[in-house]
């Protein structure tokens, strides 16, 4: 066990080592989103992401991995390629193999507290090259909007992800 750290919301946990992590603690938000890494090995990525509102409202796809939402609080509407919508609500999930188009939105009762996995086949090798969520930017590269345009977060069309993050004083994930 000499190997294992903990790490709470560090940015860019990357390791080829045993990583335990907390999402006690994550803060709630009046506006804006999270989307923080948990931990990231070479082939497997985990994150927090915490909505006020919204969603990733523009309809994507991700080419470069298989990922997965998995609702800690709150529920969130999404909307797949073919047009179909379903509601996943707390305790639930959503598989997303690569190249799935989706688009989703948080219920605004309570703020949308998701897990989020990935993984994937990788074009590089290592943990030198991630994005400031723990994602390998190679991976990142094959993320596009439904139009071809390449999806990035902070994008207007994504919705809540271009607001400026507002946390709800005192308010937080997992604090029981």
């Amino acid at each position: 066990m000499d190997d294992v750290r903990i790490h709470e919301r560090s940015p860019n946990v990357a390791t080829d080592k045993e990583v335990l992590f907390s999402l006690r603690g994550t803060p709630l938000l009046e506006q804006g989103t999270i989307y923080d890494p948990l931990a990231t090995a070479e082939n497997l990525w985990a994150s927090i992401k915490v909505y006020a509102s919204g969603g990733e409202n523009a309809l994507h796809s991700h080419g470069g991995e298989d990922h997965t939402f998995i609702i800690l609080q709150g529920k969130a509407t999404f909307t797949f390629g073919d047009g179909r919508t379903e509601v996943v609500g707390k305790y639930e999930g959503v598989m997303l193999p690569k190249d799935a188009k989706y688009k989703f939105v948080a219920d605004e009762a309570e703020n949308l507290v998701m897990l989020r996995v990935g993984g994937g086949v990788r074009t590089e090798s290592g943990l030198d090259n991630l994005t400031a969520f723990g994602t390998p930017k190679d991976v990142v590269a094959k993320t596009s909007f439904a139009d071809g345009e390449a999806k990035v977060g902070n994008a207007p069309k994504n919705g809540e992800t271009s607001k400026k993050r507002i946390y709800a004083e005192g308010k937080f994930f997992g604090s029981d």
